[in-house]
């Protein structure tokens, strides 16, 4: 047992160390196409009272974010208080931020409700931080696909119909997952058994109009206060943009940090903001600027998890 688990310390240390190299080797590539005294410039205009605002935004953000999970999570049978998610989902959130351990933030959110119920907690537990992050996609998909019907000439052709298709293309994934329990070779299927149970718990989370309502009402304020938050950041380096252009350009950027392959989306999403940012003709340098404020923005507002996790006294298993 102890050799399987220093294998998988081994591989986690690994895993991390490509990742720190991956969102270095971008974030270099990055700076390096920026004027540095330009952002120095960037930097000094920038407003202590618009950093406070965007901070407050964040937090609203991720406590609104927790509500939603508390509820999913009470749909499917757990019964423990709010703070008990809230803390849990603010400790996840601080480890999703890049820290140099083998399990991620949402495996912390995994345990920490494994070990509230002992018979099929760990199941359950991980079908409801699944589904908190698909009714969070959700919830982005639908405000970056309602940004871009009314901004029909923001970006050009070649860029926003495939975006659409692509948006619309996830967007009926997740509708489908709804309808996946219908199909019985996939619910006893000895493979694909696992979707069957979790397309039963989605269906349980939203057998109603209302609770669809809830939720997605839930998802859209928390991406709606952490654009406020981009939105805020973006006008204090100076890029004055209207809030529209933030809800048709910055989904697109967190739809591709979601790929594991930098800590916590540090270069991946530098790089793809400069990328669509400049597709409007925005500068180079105040982009990069504001993608690093906000991410330092989004660390800092995860900070109360590290206080829960360091006060709580089993930390993890």
């Amino acid at each position: 047992m102890s050799v399987l688990q220093k294998t998988d310390r081994q591989k986690g240390s690994l895993n991390y160390l490509i990742k720190l190299a991956i969102t270095g080797g971008l974030l270099l590539l990055i700076i390096r196409s920026i004027d540095t005294r330009e952002a120095a410039l960037a930097l000094s205009a920038v407003s202590p009272a618009s950093m406070l605002a965007a901070l407050l935004l964040q937090i609203a953000s991720t406590l609104t974010a927790s509500i939603r999970w508390y509820l999913i999570m009470t749909r499917i049978g757990f019964d423990q208080p709010v703070g008990f998610f809230l803390k849990s989902y603010f400790k996840g959130t601080f480890f999703n931020q890049g820290l140099p351990t083998s399990i991620g933030g949402d495996g912390l959110r995994i345990l920490d409700c494994s070990r509230a119920r002992e018979k099929g907690g760990a199941e359950d537990a991980f079908y409801g931080v699944f589904i908190d992050r698909i009714i969070g996609l959700a919830g982005l998909l639908l405000l970056n696909i309602g940004a871009l019907a009314f901004n029909r000439d923001l970006l050009p052709a070649n860029v926003y119909y495939p975006l659409l298709v692509i948006l619309s293309g996830l967007s009926f994934g997740l509708v489908l997952l709804f309808f996946l329990r219908k199909f019985r070779f996939i619910v006893a299927g000895k493979y694909l058994g696992f979707l069957g149970r979790l397309s039963e718990r989605y269906f349980q989370v939203y057998s109603t109009p209302g609770s669809i309502a809830v939720q997605l009402g839930l998802s859209l304020l928390t991406h709606m206060l952490a654009m406020f938050s981009f939105f805020m950041i973006g006008n204090t380096v100076g890029l004055n943009l209207p809030i529209e252009v933030y809800l048709v350009l910055v989904p697109p950027v967190i739809l591709l940090t979601i790929l594991p392959i930098s800590l916590a989306g540090w270069g991946v999403r530098e790089g793809a903001m400069v990328g669509f940012f400049l597709l409007i003709g925005a500068d180079r340098t105040k982009v990069l600027t504001f993608s690093i404020l906000y991410g330092l923005v989004a660390l800092v507002a995860s900070v109360p998890g590290l206080f829960v996790f360091l006060t709580r006294k089993n930390k993890l298993s």
